[in-house]
């Protein structure tokens, strides 16, 4: 455990926190939370820019028109009237990750199926599946990050597995092996989460 130095930010206040990507003491409260541990402002900054530029160049008109009012709105104008078209946006691809996340467990899950009724290789295909129904949301998600996305693609990673269970049946494959399958999806579905 590294000994107590000063903030970066607040040189009064002893800490053992770390940013995570440049390794900066921060404290609490400049702690910014990442996907990984913690961020300095500086690197959240950094991230948030990054992430917005990216979602931004995939991005329709009407995604790029909505980033570009927020921003407007951040730099001084607007204030109210610009949060719903925000909020908005965020639900519109929140719907859209979900949307294209189902549908990919249900076509991971019909591929699964198959796997289980031949009953080879389902814990290395349930994990890949996992992983490309999670991928499949952050492409839905435009390859935004946030709680919501997170939960939804391990939630359909998993739910992959029982869309392959009710397809080919418990009684194709020996039962206690078939539940192995969850947690290999899950796995899969991890990877793609602990990567942000």
């Amino acid at each position: 455990m590294p000994a107590p130095t000063a903030c970066a930010q607040h040189p009064s206040v002893q800490t053992r926190l770390r940013c995570s990507a440049c390794e900066t003491p921060i404290c609490p409260d400049c702690a910014r939370e990442a996907a990984v541990g913690y961020k300095c402002p500086a690197c959240a900054r950094h991230l948030d820019s990054t992430t917005s530029r990216r979602g931004e160049q995939g991005a329709g008109a009407l995604e790029r028109f909505s980033a570009s009012v927020n921003r407007r709105a951040g730099a001084g104008g607007g204030g109210a009237r610009s949060a719903p078209s925000g909020d908005r946006l965020a639900a519109v691809v929140g719907a859209r990750a979900v949307a294209v996340g189902l549908a990919a467990a249900v076509v991971g899950g019909l591929v699964l199926a198959v796997v289980l009724q031949g009953g080879f290789l389902f814990l290395i295909s349930a994990g890949a599946i996992g992983w490309g129904v999670a991928r499949a949301v952050y492409w839905g998600s435009e390859e935004r990050d946030s709680p919501f996305i997170r939960a939804v693609a391990m939630t359909l990673a998993g739910f992959t597995v029982a869309i392959a269970m009710a397809f080919a049946g418990l009684s194709t494959a020996p039962a206690g092996l078939v539940f192995l399958a969850y947690p290999a999806a899950i796995y899969g579905g991890w990877i793609v989460v602990r990567g942000r």
